[in-house]
């Protein structure tokens, strides 16, 4: 049995390739961070039942970073505006943050260029579905900036 292992590094390393360019950076390790801060932070607002259906979609190492450290909740609070989910991609990104955004509108760039990268490797459904699940004005700003596959 293959294990394919250079195969799945390879594809995250594409991945996070793409937020960096999204980004304007060639820094690969803060567009991994900012990548792993989003999904985090993601993670955090959906049920166990959504993270499954999106995490089947994605590259292996990218499962691997989005379940790291994971406590699965069967409650959280629901979120109402964008400075709520931006202050928990900050949190999530942790020591790393000062170094990452320097400003909040640094931060919704971040996130806007997760999800470009994420929309071309995951189903639109279950783009709609992420973003659902994000505060309006979020949802707002990333349907007029994420063009979908």
């Amino acid at each position: 049995m293959s294990m394919h292992f250079y195969s799945f590094a390879r594809k995250g390393y594409e991945f996070i390739d793409e937020v960096a360019v999204e980004l304007k950076t060639d820094d690969s390790e803060k567009a991994g961070r900012v990548t792993r801060s989003v999904l985090r932070a993601l993670r955090n607002r959906l049920t166990i039942e959504e993270s499954f259906h999106f995490i089947a979609q994605l590259p292996m190492i990218l499962k691997a970073v989005y379940v790291d450290g994971w406590k699965m909740s069967l409650q959280f609070d629901k979120m109402k505006h964008i400075a709520d989910f931006i202050s928990e991609v900050v949190k999530e990104d942790d020591a790393s943050a000062w170094k990452d955004f320097g400003t909040t509108d640094e931060v919704k760039d971040s996130i806007i260029a997760v999800f470009k990268v994420l929309s071309k490797h995951i189903s639109m459904g279950e783009v709609e579905n992420l973003m659902a699940v994000l505060p309006e004005d979020l949802q707002l700003i990333l349907q007029q900036n994420v063009n979908p596959q």
